[in-house]
C-alpha cells in the first residue's frame, strides 16, 4: 500500500473514531450518572437496613423480660425486613458492577480504535523510512559510482600525460608528450596509408578501401603498442564501467569521457574500433553512447569510412 493510500485510510479512520468517540463519551456520561445514582440508593438501603437492625436489637434488649419481644420474633422480623432491604441493596451493587464493566468495555473499544490508528501511523512512518532508506541507498550507490568513475578518469588522464615519443631507443630524446603524441600517430597513420595506396597505382587515394586503412592502422599499432594498448584498454574499461552500472543518465558520464578526447585521439580511436582490437567489444559502446558526436570528419582519411559505424556513434 502506498503512502497516499495509507494517508487516506488514516483520514477515514480518524473521522470514524471522532464520530464514535462522541457516541462513547455520551454513553459513558449516561453510565456514570446511573452508577452514581444506583450506588447512592444501594448505600441508602444498606444504612436503612442497618438502622432497622439497630432499632430492632435495642427494642429486643429493652423488652427482653421473658414474656415480651422474643429472640425468634426478632429473627423473623429482621429476616423479613432487613434481609429484603439488604438484598435490594446487593442487587443495586450488582447492577452498578455491570454498568462499570460496560464502562470498561466502551473505554477498551475506544482504546482499540486508537491503537488501530496508531498502527496505521506506524505503517506510514515505516513506509516513509523505507522510501528514505531507498533514497539514501540510491545516493550512496551514486556516490560510490562517481568516486570510482572519476578515479578511473584521473587514471586515464595520468596515462595520457605519461605518453612520450622518442627519436630512438638509444638516444632517448623525447620529441612529443601527452596528447601531442596522437597528432604524431595521426601523421604516421596517413603516411602509412598514402604509402599503401601509392603502391597500388590502380587505386585513387579518395577511393581507398577500409581494409587499406586498417592495414595502415595495424602497422601504426604494432609500432606503438606499449603506449596505445594501455591507453585504449583504460578508455574501454571506463566506458564499459558506465555501461554496466545501474546509474541513470549514463550518457551524461560518457559525454564527460568524450570531452577528454582531442580531435586526433578521436580519429585514432575511430580506426582502433574498426580494427580487430576493438571491433567486437569497443565499437558497440561507441555507437551506443555517441562517442564520435564531435568527431572532426575532416581528419578522416576517406569519408566513406564513416559508414562503417551506425549513426548512433555520431548522434
Amino acid at each position: 500500500m502506498t503512502n497516499q493510500n495509507i494517508e487516506k485510510d488514516i483520514e477515514f479512520a480518524t473521522q470514524r473514531i471522532e464520530i464514535r468517540q462522541i457516541e462513547i463519551e455520551s454513553e459513558l456520561a449516561e453510565l456514570a450518572s446511573k452508577i452514581s445514582s444506583f450506588t447512592k440508593w444501594a448505600w441508602i438501603f444498606v444504612w436503612l437496613g442497618g438502622a432497622i437492625s439497630l432499632v430492632s436489637i435495642l427494642y429486643y434488649v429493652n423488652q427482653n423480660d421473658g414474656d415480651g419481644f422474643g429472640l425468634n420474633l426478632l429473627g423473623d422480623f429482621m429476616a423479613g425486613s432487613v434481609a429484603s432491604i439488604w438484598s435490594l441493596a446487593g442487587l443495586f451493587f450488582i447492577y452498578v458492577a455491570f454498568l462499570g464493566q460496560k464502562q470498561q468495555l466502551l473505554n477498551q473499544q475506544l482504546e482499540i480504535m486508537y491503537s488501530q490508528i496508531e498502527v496505521k501511523y506506524t505503517r506510514l512512518e515505516l513506509s516513509g523510512q523505507k522510501v528514505e532508506m531507498k533514497e539514501q541507498n540510491d545516493t550512496l550507490r551514486q556516490q560510490k559510482f562517481e568516486n570510482t568513475f572519476f578515479q578511473l578518469l584521473s587514471l586515464f588522464t595520468s596515462i595520457v600525460n605519461s605518453l612520450d615519443l622518442r627519436q630512438s631507443i638509444s638516444k632517448g630524446e623525447v620529441f612529443s608528450t601527452g596528447r601531442d603524441c596522437f597528432e604524431h600517430f595521426y601523421k604516421q597513420l596517413t603516411s602509412f596509408l598514402h604509402h599503401s595506396i601509392n603502391n597500388q597505382s590502380s587505386l585513387n587515394i579518395q577511393s581507398s578501401r577500409i581494409e587499406q586503412a586498417l592495414d595502415a592502422y595495424d602497422i601504426l599499432y604494432d609500432s606503438n603498442k606499449s603506449d596505445m594498448s594501455h591507453y585504449f584498454r583504460t578508455l574501454y574499461h571506463i566506458i564499459k564501467f558506465v555501461d554496466k552500472s545501474n546509474v541513470e543518465n549514463k550518457k551524461q558520464y560518457t559525454s564527460i569521457v568524450r570531452a577528454q578526447l582531442s580531435s586526433y585521439e578521436q580519429v585514432i580511436l575511430f580506426y582502433n574500433c574498426l580494427h580487430n582490437n576493438g571491433r567486437d567489444k569497443f565499437k558497440p559502446l561507441i555507437e551506443t553512447y555517441a562517442i564520435f558526436k564531435n568527431l572532426d570528419v575532416s581528419l578522416i582519411y576517406n569519408k566513406d569510412h564513416l559508414k562503417e559505424y551506425e549513426q548512433g556513434a555520431y548522434k
